[in-house]
């Protein structure tokens, strides 16, 4: 399986597009030219008419507003239609059959197809696919079913990012401080969040439009809005109380919607099984409450929840309801990306000048550094699929050590304190250091660490209704939890604090060059990369 966002070969984070440089990753790691393929899913329906697809956008007064660009949105849509179709008739042009599938049936496919489960309720919580939102169904074998659609403007994922905004968090990934900072806060808005967004009975989100505006194809919030919550955060200045209890009103808003709508999932499918999509699912606090709920007895979140992972989910799509083939293994790893051979290291390596040590084993050379106080790049074998570092492109460090976040935060990850690091952890020590099993090979979820445990790793911080957590299996990533093992061995724990490996605004390290560039851009002390470990 191979699978890359196009983001990792440009160093532009979000890229938009056409991914010709993933799909060129693809076809190599294949071993077979486009020519020799037979399928072609793209997860993207073109042919919803363009004015239905605007008017879901951005709501029906739209067309009547006097200071919306109309034109402008109009125009650019078109020329990013325009740029799609010709791409695939490019493909189609070099024989394979092409299939489009929806946005939002991308992500449940990958949600249920990449899990264990023959038969379960399937939930995708997104920001907005072509028009649709969120959606509720159900799987089974080969085959999905939608049982309620959201459809734009009503969508939780954009509430959270125009409120993100409000708070003066204005980057693509800054919802997630806005998930950070909301266990900081008082959850007293809730009442009047309510008027902004509820659940209707059939298992659709609505929101009230009172309270958002559109302006030059953008929508935002209405000064209704502002009149009820208060001025915007000025993100120059402090987070005041207000805005604290804003973001925790609206995340028990949210989950509340979210746990109702799991319930509904739970009675319409029958199932107590449950698969997660949509790049919502990223909020590991939201995960978490539907664990804690009990409403069913295993979920299944994938390693790409949100929209890089529509690719995986429409080539499972076509490969199971299209061309109706059996049942694949489930999704349980990740690195599926661009991996790099020792020579080709070496001759990275060669061409800079550098110099390094080649230890006889690595984990334990590595575990020493770290153990040692030192922050380590860690980069081996293939790249994550994925927004998060799972121990092939990641930062780690010893979690033991009181002083260690000071030291992430000041000099490799300028983080808020409200957003914290994951804990990358063994399987086989998780269930001591929990309160109750938990299974996050993914970095998805989080869970509530024993007090003997709180006290042994000073260095976690748990704001969101536990420690975000990676479980590591030792069958699947057997290098990873070896080093883990290493580390355990001489802080007393198998476990590391776990970010990415990347340079200020780039996406992850892809290459063996980026890589060493983030070690002389950052704090780093050092690189294990391929079998060669690197100091400043």
């Amino acid at each position: 399986l191979a699978a890359v966002a196009e983001e990792r070969f440009t160093g532009s984070k979000h890229q938009g597009g056409f991914p010709h440089r993933s799909v060129r990753f693809c076809l190599e790691r294949a071993g077979i030219s486009m020519r020799e393929v037979h399928t072609v899913v793209v997860a993207n329906n073109p042919w919803i008419p363009m004015r239905e697809k605007v008017l879901q956008w951005y709501g029906e007064g739209f067309l009547k507003s006097r200071t919306a660009n109309v034109y402008s949105v109009f125009k650019d849509e078109t020329h990013r239609l325009i740029e799609y179709l010709q791409a695939l008739a490019g493909i189609q042009a070099m024989g394979p059959a092409v299939h489009e599938v929806s946005h939002d049936r991308s992500h449940a496919a990958l949600a249920f197809f990449g899990s264990p489960f023959d038969e379960a309720a399937v939930m995708s919580l997104d920001g907005r696919g072509e028009v649709s939102t969120s959606s509720l169904g159900a799987g089974k074998d080969r085959t999905l079913r939608v049982d309620a659609l959201s459809r734009m403007p009503d969508s939780l994922g954009l509430l959270y990012t125009l409120v993100a905004d409000y708070l003066g968090y204005s980057d693509l990934d800054d919802e997630f401080r806005l998930i950070a900072i909301s266990p900081s806060g008082t959850p007293t808005f809730v009442p009047k969040m309510r008027n902004v967004v509820s659940l209707a009975g059939d298992g659709t989100v609505k929101l009230n439009e009172t309270y958002f505006g559109y302006h030059q194809g953008r929508v935002y919030l209405s000064e209704a809005f502002l009149e009820e919550f208060g001025p915007a955060h000025d993100p120059d200045l402090p987070l005041e109380d207000r805005h604290r209890d804003l973001a925790a009103s609206l995340h028990q808003v949210v989950m509340d919607i979210v746990l109702k709508m799991a319930a509904m999932a739970r009675e319409k499918s029958g199932s107590t099984n449950l698969c997660l999509g949509g790049g919502l699912v990223q909020n590991w606090g939201l995960v978490g409450a539907i664990d804690q709920a009990g409403i069913f007895d295993q979920v299944y979140v994938p390693p790409a929840p949100g929209d890089d992972g529509t690719a995986l989910g429409a080539a499972l799509y076509g490969y199971h309801s299209i061309l109706e083939r059996p049942r694949t293994a489930p999704i349980l790893r990740c690195d599926f990306g661009p991996s790099y051979s020792e020579e080709s290291i070496a001759w990275e390596l060669d061409r800079l000048k550098l110099r390094p040590a080649k230890p006889v084993d690595l984990s334990t050379a590595a575990a020493e550094r770290i153990a040692g106080g030192e922050i380590l790049g860690w980069f081996q074998g293939a790249a994550e699929f994925g927004p998060r570092a799972l121990g092939h492109r990641s930062i780690l460090a010893d979690p033991t050590d009181p002083a260690t976040r000071g030291r992430l935060v000041e000099s490799v990850k300028a983080r808020t304190e409200f957003h914290p690091f994951g804990l990358s952890v063994t399987e086989e020590a998780a269930a001591d250091l929990f309160a109750k099993p938990v299974s996050s090979p993914f970095l998805e979820r989080t869970g509530d660490l024993t007090e003997d445990a709180s006290r042994r790793l000073p260095a976690v911080q748990s704001l969101t209704g536990g420690t975000r957590v990676q479980t590591v299996n030792r069958e699947r990533d057997p290098l990873f939890h070896a080093l883990l093992s290493a580390v355990g061995a001489r802080t007393g724990v198998p476990a590391v604090l776990n970010t990415s490996l990347n340079e200020p605004g780039r996406p992850m390290a892809t290459t063996p060059r980026e890589a060493i560039g983030s070690l002389y851009t950052t704090g780093l002390d050092a690189l294990a990369i391929g079998p060669f470990l690197l100091s400043k």
